[in-house]
């Protein structure tokens, strides 16, 4: 369950009541890398360890943490501002007599 590198023993007895310390108890994809051994399974699905964890981790929700809503809030003023300067700029390339093409130009560099 931990991704342990080395093998981790196991026996018969319960040694913690929290399933994922105890010793008594092999999880799904464990194997066996001396010895021999027989399991009873004792939950499946959402009633496993790892369906625990997959339930909680499926059950957060989408709120926005505290920097992603000031990271859009940034976003948003930093294209207002462009847009403001680039239709600012696309204006005033018309007053100055520059091409239209060329104040569009203008406008989109600036956005």
């Amino acid at each position: 369950l931990t991704g342990e590198a080395e093998p981790q023993s196991r026996g018969t007895e319960c040694t913690d009541n929290n399933p994922i310390e105890t010793k008594n108890l092999a999880f799904f994809s464990t194997n066996a890398v001396e010895g021999a051994c027989r399991a009873v399974v004792i939950s499946c699905g959402d009633n496993t360890v790892m369906g625990r964890i997959a339930s909680l981790a499926s059950s957060l929700g989408s709120d926005q943490t505290p920097i992603a809503i000031e990271i859009e809030h940034f976003i948003h003023i930093v294209s207002g501002v462009a847009v403001f300067l680039g239709g600012t700029f696309f204006i005033l390339a018309f007053i100055l007599g520059y091409e239209p093409i060329a104040a569009v130009v203008i406008l989109i560099g600036l956005i």
